[in-house]
C-alpha cells in the first residue's frame, strides 16, 4: 500500500475513533510491516487532501472578529452558506467570502490594491 491509501483511510475515520489511538495504531502496523518510512508522505498525502478541503468549504474570512455577523449575512444573501469564519488581520478592513465557485471581496486589502494598480498603469 501506498501513502496516499493510508491517509485516505485516516481521513475516513469518524470522530468516534480518538486520533491519538488512530495514529498509534497506524505506527504500530506500518512498524509490524518495516514501513515506517511511509509516514512522511503519509503526511503530506494528509496535508493535500486537507488543503483540497478547505478550497471547497465555504469560508468567511474578516478582519476583525466584529464584523463577523456581517459578513456571514453578506455571503448569505450572495447564496453561499458559510458556517466557518476566520479572522485575516491582513484584510486590514472589510471581509472575504468564497464559496460555490465565487470570491466576494470586500475588504480594505483589495481596494488599495486596486487602487495601485489604477495609478501605476
Amino acid at each position: 500500500m501506498n501513502a496516499r491509501v493510508y491517509a485516505s483511510a485516516l481521513n475516513r475515520l469518524d470522530d468516534s475513533v480518538a486520533p491519538e489511538k488512530a495514529v498509534a495504531g497506524l505506527i504500530k502496523n506500518l512498524k509490524d510491516k518495516g514501513r515506517l518510512k511511509l509516514l512522511p508522505a503519509i503526511l503530506r498525502e494528509l496535508r493535500r487532501m486537507d488543503a483540497g478541503k478547505l478550497a471547497t468549504t465555504p469560508l468567511v474570512e474578516v478582519s476583525r472578529e466584529s464584523e463577523a455577523q456581517s459578513a456571514l449575512s453578506a455571503a448569505k444573501s450572495a447564496g453561499i452558506e458559510a458556517s466557518k469564519v476566520v479572522v485575516n488581520p491582513a484584510l486590514l478592513q472589510g471581509w472575504r467570502v468564497r464559496g460555490n465557485g465565487k470570491l466576494i471581496d470586500r475588504s480594505a486589502k483589495s481596494n488599495l490594491l486596486d487602487l495601485y494598480r489604477k495609478i501605476t498603469s
